[in-house]
């Protein structure tokens, strides 16, 4: 018997890379090194909870998935191939909207292979809606602006917020994919003009060429895939010429469902990031930089095994603020925080730098990769 297989390439870089070509070859500049004074920056994850109804049918959902994805037949693979993109899609997004969706059809048959239950209603507000009400509130009482992102424009999630919004009286205007992208700086100025004071947008129309300065609070609504996409649509107000002494990015997502796995994976995905741009040198990012899957093939890969809660251990806060950008002050207070001792002078914690590495001791890096 022949069989047939393929190879193709997968995503990554090894470290060996990195030590071995980059090192000694490469000059890395931040914003840190233009010789400004940067206001702080802090990614501030805020883990969630389900209502237990709504828990129930997305653990519904996920073991409905996981028993197809176990289907190692020729049909049950091509199958898993097909039904990837749908499942990862409703696994992220129902819990931010837990009704109205359609059912998982096959795409040949196209007949039901399950109904998503509708365990909400729309009037209804959300645990990650009052929390982000919640956070939007205490920033606009106290003068500042909120750019609030939502990734998933098919859902009714923008709509719904700019409507609790307003019912509180504050000011919401959603930008449109149809502005184009010259006139959305334009379209940007005239609404604060207008007494705009929180903005919601889809995170790739501010991807790039945009200064947004007098949004100093940030709000992920939900995750998307593409690292490049949050990295740059969360500094749009970390900026040179921002006056601001500080801006905050709040990342939202529900525990125990695949939008806490993508949280995690992205807080790696940016150790990785930093490791290669000369930044900070930990060995989260040397570990992270040997494992060659994207994001979408990690969740499918922890789709398909099941999500393990066990894993939920990790503290998704502690690699965020590993990253962060903060004054000695702020950053003793943070240490202390850590330690539990509010009296005791904790010494500023310090970048690693990182320095040239002889030939000699080029592989260390990848064996401490592991």
């Amino acid at each position: 018997a022949k069989r047939k297989k393929r190879s193709r390439q997968k995503p990554g870089v090894s470290p060996l890379v990195y030590s071995r070509f980059l090192l000694e070859n490469g000059v890395f500049l931040s914003l840190m090194d233009m010789g400004k004074d940067l206001p702080e920056y802090e990614e501030i994850p805020v883990p969630l909870r389900l209502p237990e109804n709504q828990q129930r049918a997305c653990d519904d959902l996920e073991h409905a998935f996981h028993e197809i994805f176990k289907d190692r037949s020729r049909e049950g693979r091509k199958l898993a191939r097909k039904l990837l993109s749908v499942s990862l899609n409703l696994m992220m997004a129902y819990p931010d909207q837990p009704y109205g969706h359609k059912p998982v059809v096959h795409p040949v048959t196209a007949d039901p292979i399950l109904v998503p239950e509708d365990s909400g209603a729309p009037e209804e507000q959300t645990e990650k809606d009052r929390r982000t009400l919640e956070i939007i509130r205490r920033k606009v009482n106290a003068g500042e602006r909120v750019l609030l992102y939502v990734n998933w424009v098919r859902l009714d999630s923008r709509t719904r917020l700019k409507r609790f919004l307003t019912d509180a009286g504050v000011r919401a205007e959603i930008m449109e994919d149809t502005v184009p992208p010259r006139g959305r700086e334009e379209w940007v100025a005239n609404h604060l003009r207008q007494g705009m004071q929180v903005m919601i947008v889809n995170p790739n129309l501010v991807e790039t060429g945009l200064d947004l300065n007098d949004f100093t609070t940030l709000i992920f609504y939900d995750m998307a895939f593409k690292l490049f996409t949050f990295r740059q649509a969360s500094r749009r107000s970390w900026r040179i010429n921002q006056t601001a002494p500080r801006v905050e990015v709040y990342i939202l997502y529900y525990r125990h469902t695949m939008q806490e796995r993508a949280v995690r994976l992205m807080a790696s995905k940016l150790a990785v990031a930093g490791v290669i741009e000369g930044g900070v040198l930990t060995d989260e990012g040397l570990a992270a930089m040997s494992e060659s899957e994207d994001m979408t093939s990690a969740l499918a890969r922890e789709l398909a095994e099941g999500i393990r809660h066990e894993d939920a251990v990790e503290d998704i806060a502690a690699s965020f603020r590993k990253m962060a950008v903060l004054h000695p002050a702020q950053e003793r207070q943070v240490q202390e925080a850590e330690c539990g001792q509010q009296s005791v002078p904790v010494s500023v914690r310090k970048e690693t730098k990182i320095r040239p590495v002889p030939p000699a001791e080029q592989l260390s890096l990848w064996e401490l990769a592991g």
